[in-house]
């Protein structure tokens, strides 16, 4: 089963990071409805606007669910929040394999050492290892 395409904001990723952590504290509000706690928002250090204004998407979304006392990630909250870390990941490590590429006339065995380490072909004691013949030889 694959995951739905969610896009979110930097501030609705980053909330929904800091509910992975951690529950947001939350009260009863008037109409029935859960609130989170503006002293739990400002104790975990997180804008108190943003955070009212994103918490309700991520509901709606399915990524976070209000109970009774805490606003919570679900399950699909939390793969979506490593999908995308994965996602960001995998976008260095696709600058790194292009720097060595970019490295490749200049430094060849550099740009070859580099590569492979990124491909995991070797690990990183071989990689320094070797960075340190090439520096001892020339």
């Amino acid at each position: 089963m694959s995951l739905p395409h969610i896009m979110l904001t930097d501030s609705q990723a980053h909330l929904l990071a800091e509910l992975l952590l951690a529950p947001l504290p939350a009260r009863e509000g008037s109409d029935g409805d859960t609130e989170v706690s503006e002293e739990g928002i400002a104790a975990r250090g997180l804008d108190l606007e943003t955070t009212l204004m994103d918490l309700p998407r991520l509901v709606f979304l399915g990524l976070v669910v209000r109970e009774t006392d805490v606003a919570r990630v679900t399950d699909l909250g939390m793969a979506v929040h490593y999908e995308r870390q994965l996602g960001a990941v995998q976008g260095r490590l696709g600058d790194v394999v292009r720097f060595a590429g970019a490295m490749e006339e200049s430094h060849p065995l550099l740009a070859q050492t580099l590569r492979l380490l990124a491909n995991g072909d070797i690990t990183l004691r071989m990689a320094v290892t070797e960075a340190d013949s090439l520096k001892r030889s020339g």
